[in-house]
């Protein structure tokens, strides 16, 4: 597993918690996390899909990964780490 990868899915797991949180939900509701990041970080959804896409060739660039941090209040070594945090199911 390569660094964009790790980062993909730590993107997704915050991503997950943040649908989850009854704030978000209260604020924006029938609005996803995808949607909601695309507005915020103003990424586009193709690109922003293909920053997720685990096991795929892509550059994810630290402007990038720096305004999804901001968005979804955590810290780049949340996300960007060699520990990789799974989405409960």
């Amino acid at each position: 597993m390569d660094i964009y990868d790790k980062v993909a899915y730590n993107i997704l797991y915050y991503m997950d918690k943040l649908e989850k949180n009854e704030e978000f939900i209260k604020e924006c509701p029938g609005i996803t996390a995808f949607e909601y990041l695309c507005v915020k970080t103003k990424i586009t959804p193709r690109r922003l899909s293909t920053i997720l896409k685990i096991g795929t060739k892509r550059r994810t660039t630290l402007n990038e990964v720096h305004r999804i941090c901001v968005v979804l209040g955590v810290g780049m070594g949340d996300i960007i780490s060699n520990e990789v945090k799974y989405i409960d199911k």
